[in-house]
């Protein structure tokens, strides 16, 4: 596909961790329109019914419990996503204080595995900014939707995030899928940084 190869190199940074069956969770009961991404390739694996729920709810948490709090305020712009229970914060806070916090409030959560914070201490994003980082996340998925050939690697396996031209991978995968899906991403016009969070199915390289 023409136009969207960078000219320059794109930062790619690993924050993924093999996943681990962690045990029975919480079955929230929130909107089940996400279910649909559990229809095709069971040989594949997938989130389960439960723990998409789970993900919701504890996304629902994180955002009230830093919101809800005095120290956050419109001037801050934390965007929230959630993958098996492992919480991406990204975007901007007016202050290293409120980034410490931020985390903290994300971990209080019994459903929380891990966190990832990525804030940006700084002023918030301009809504021009905003809108491209929105448009780059559907460009990427349309793009993996075209590009990603792995077998039973549909667009619905990988959550894409963009803030401030990085964009954040999250989804259970191997290794190998993990790094075909990332070099795709840092090739796609835009995209100045792809930070890996998925949660790898396949167990660690023994190390000789």
């Amino acid at each position: 596909m023409q136009g969207h190869f960078n000219r320059l190199p794109t930062k790619l940074t690993d924050l993924s961790n093999t996943y681990r069956i962690i045990g029975p969770g919480f079955m929230a009961l929130t909107l089940l329109t996400s279910t649909l991404i559990l229809s095709a390739c069971a040989d594949f694996a997938r989130r389960s019914t439960g723990t998409v729920l789970n993900d919701q709810s504890l996304e629902y948490s994180v955002i009230q419990n830093i919101y809800s709090d005095p120290s956050f305020s419109n001037k801050d712009h934390i965007k929230v996503e959630v993958h098996e229970g492992v919480v991406l914060l990204a975007g901007e806070t007016v202050s290293e204080e409120n980034r410490v916090l931020a985390t903290k409030l994300a971990e209080e959560s019994r459903l929380s595995r891990r966190v990832v914070n990525d804030l940006k201490v700084g002023e918030q994003a301009s809504l021009g900014v905003m809108l491209d980082n929105s448009w780059l996340s559907t460009k990427v998925n349309s793009i993996l939707l075209k590009e990603n050939s792995l077998p039973g690697n549909d667009a619905s396996r990988i959550k894409v995030t963009s803030s401030q031209n990085t964009v954040y991978l999250m989804g259970l995968v191997t290794r190998q899928e993990g790094d075909e899906i990332a070099e795709i991403v840092r090739n796609i016009g835009g995209v100045e940084k792809v930070v890996k969070i998925f949660d790898y199915v396949d167990q660690e390289p023994v190390q000789e």
